[in-house]
């Protein structure tokens, strides 16, 4: 570690005049050891020095707690608060209270949120009631404008409203979050890593103070000289600036005003070894004192932690005795114990059957089962390690003791041996060719891993057959799976209104050009229905569908078929699973349609006049006693060529008001007829 010694100054705190008890009363401060964060408490605004202090130290404001909180503790930070507030008390609210704060402010944000996209969700309903967003807009028609107008103020509308749903959505699963997170932080087996986690910081600061006093003896020594200096200098590492103004010199000396370390400014002929000296010692002091804190304070944290895992009982391992051939429950299967692993006496690890990760922590065991005596023998005579041989074998090579000490572990071990006939399970040594056979020049042997016979060390020949067979090693059995509760299958959430506006912006609007199409206004194809007299389960003829409105209206029950030229419209119309031809009507027969019909609702084109046509090539597809209902021009040919129609079959001929098709964009003459064959 290196020290910058510009950085080790005492911690300064309020003092006892009037003016620092009265700026000390303005702040408080807590620590909270459930989440190792520093909190600052203000009863005003912080002036702009102190503000730039604060948070250049690593403090944060919190808008909605009202405080300033940093993520960890540091020594820096407790003494700046020591400073401002005198004093750092015990924070009063716990991690699951904090967490349910949170969660209620989340819930908050979520019913705003959610409650925005209803009412846009509502303002989007109110445009599309004439109008439903994925309608084409019909190129050449006179509603083109309003309609382009009106489908971008719908997409603009639903896009806002699904982003506010989703909003809404992020910020009841962050409620959700906040409190599992909290209630994951007070598992005893999340505490007990936590609690290893802090042990090794702990044990890591000790080597840190270790190092630094060994330095500080070695500084200490009478009669330093230059060469030694240095070569203390280069193990303590302690650098600083050193500024011509405070360390005059002239060339050949480094002239270099920057951090340095005191090896170079040694080397550099910067300073000079009394200078090095003094600065060595001021550091190692410090940083010795700086280590302390940290050690003081991960021993608090440490018996802080082991309190609250003891008030919640422990872990299960530490209420047992764990032993070889017990079963230890982890991750919902039942493993068998091989090895206990202890450290400082305490046990830190279980080594298990486990099909993969064979040593699992301690706090992974969530129950336990004792061994009976027999149980334990034989997991003991499993895994009980084959004897290490040394004799003359074979194509073993030969080596002392010292050769074999000389090769790298990476490059040695041991491999086990099963029994034959000539002798029991054993082990033997191994280690890379190229290693104990300078001489070979085949490469197929250098780089294989021949046994390896010691010669100036104890000859050890295999064990006998008979005596490993009085105690018979079985193999573990497998881990056992817990019985656990079945999980439930996953349930698609319900589709909302939402879902449906995102669906409809994938598709997004559709521009077609059909500049003699007008569709059917939404009340009177449900005036037409109504006329038409429907009955479930008749056919039902739409031989000019356009965008679907009379379809729409149609009641479910009825087997309809539809008509339609444009082939945009007819894709629009095919993809809702109707049954839709696509061609000119004028051209289908009954046979095309699949027979005649019941009943036969129409809104034919009114140019050059086609509707005249069209409503006498649907009269032929209707059945006897059949029904049509249908909308026509109010001009003279209609009135000479389709009223008689009517009169001659009994029908109703309407006259529409003039602005039926005024959101259709046009204000055509029309009428109504409905005849019965």
């Amino acid at each position: 570690m290196t020290i910058d010694t510009t950085l080790m100054t005492d911690a300064p705190a309020c003092v006892a005049d009037n003016s620092d008890e009265s700026r000390c009363s303005d702040y408080s401060a807590t620590y909270s050891p459930e989440d190792n964060k520093l909190r600052l408490y203000s009863v005003g605004r912080l002036d702009s020095q102190t503000y730039a202090r604060v948070k250049e130290a690593g403090f944060r404001w919190a808008p909605k707690q009202g405080f300033f909180v940093a993520p960890m503790w540091t020594p820096d930070r407790e003494d700046l608060l020591i400073e401002l507030a005198g004093e750092i008390g015990d924070e009063d609210t716990s991690l699951v209270d904090r967490a349910e704060e949170r969660a209620d402010r989340f819930e908050d944000y979520s019913d705003s949120r959610s409650r925005d996209a209803q009412a846009t969700r509502r303002g989007v309903a109110a445009i599309t009631e004439h109008i439903p967003f994925g309608q084409p807009i019909l190129v050449g028609h006179h509603s083109e404008r309003h309609a382009r107008k009106d489908a971008a103020r719908i997409e603009a509308g639903m896009r806002k409203a699904v982003k506010m749903w989703d909003t809404a959505e992020y910020w009841k699963y962050r409620a959700a979050g906040a409190l599992r997170h909290a209630k994951y932080k007070e598992r005893a087996d999340v505490r007990a890593r936590r609690i290893k986690g802090l042990e090794a910081d702990k044990r890591k600061n000790e080597r840190t103070i270790a190092e630094a006093r060994h330095a500080l003896q070695l500084w200490q020594r009478e009669g330093l000289t230059l060469e030694q200096a240095q070569a203390i200098a280069n193990y303590s590492h302690v650098s600083r600036c050193f500024p011509l103004a405070d360390f005059p010199r002239d060339p050949p000396a480094s002239q270099y005003e920057g951090s340095m370390s005191l090896w170079s400014a040694l080397d550099g002929s910067v300073i000079n070894t009394a200078q090095a000296h003094e600065m060595a010692i001021r550091a190692q002091n410090a940083m010795i004192a700086w280590a302390s804190r940290w050690a003081t304070h991960y021993n608090n944290r440490i018996n802080y932690e082991r309190a609250m895992l003891g008030e919640q009982g422990g872990l299960v391992a530490e209420r047992v005795a764990v032993e070889v051939g017990g079963r230890a429950l982890i991750a919902g299967e039942w493993l068998v114990i091989t090895r206990v692993n202890k450290s400082g006496g305490q046990i830190v690890s279980v080594t298990t059957n486990a099909r993969f990760v064979r040593v699992r922590g301690i706090e992974e065991v969530t129950d336990y089962q004792a061994p009976d005596p027999e149980q334990a023998a034989k997991v003991k005579a499993a895994t009980k390690v084959a004897p290490m041989s040394n004799f003359p074998g074979e194509g073993f090579v030969h080596i002392t003791q010292a050769q074999w000490d000389a090769i790298t572990k990476d490059y040695r071990g041991t491999r086990t041996m099963e029994a034959t006939q000539a002798g029991g399970r054993h082990r033997v040594r191994v280690a890379l060719g190229a290693l104990v056979q300078k001489g070979e020049k085949d490469d197929n042997k250098r780089y294989s891993y021949p046994f390896v016979f010691i010669t100036d060390a104890k000859r050890v020949d295999p064990p006998a057959v008979a005596a490993q067979m009085a105690v018979k090693a079985e193999p573990l059995p497998p881990p056992v799976p817990a019985r656990v509760e079945p999980r439930l299958a996953y349930q698609a959430p319900e589709s909302n209104d939402f879902d449906k506006m995102r669906e409809q912006l994938r598709q997004g609007v559709q521009v077609v050009s059909a500049p003699q199409l007008f569709p059917t206004p939404a009340q009177l194809a449900v005036r037409m229905v109504e006329l038409a007299q429907l009955e479930p389960g008749m056919r039902v003829l739409e031989p000019s569908a356009g965008t679907g409105r009379i379809l729409e209206a149609i009641p479910a029950g009825c087997h309809v078929v539809a008509v339609e030229i444009n082939p945009t419209l007819f894709a629009r119309l095919d993809a809702t699973g109707r049954a839709v031809v696509a061609g000119d009507f004028l051209k289908c027969s009954p046979e095309l349609l699949w027979g005649q019909f019941d009943r036969v609702l129409m809104n034919p084109p009114f140019v050059d006049a086609q509707d005249i046509a069209h409503i006498q090539h649907a009269l032929q597809m209707l059945k006897p006693g059949g029904r049509l209902v249908a909308i026509c021009a109010n001009g003279p040919r209609q009135n000479e060529q389709l009223r008689p129609l009517v009169e001659q079959y009994g029908g109703t001929w309407e006259v529409l008001p003039a602005d039926t098709f005024r959101e259709s964009g046009t204000g055509v003459n029309a009428a109504m007829l409905s005849l019965s064959i």
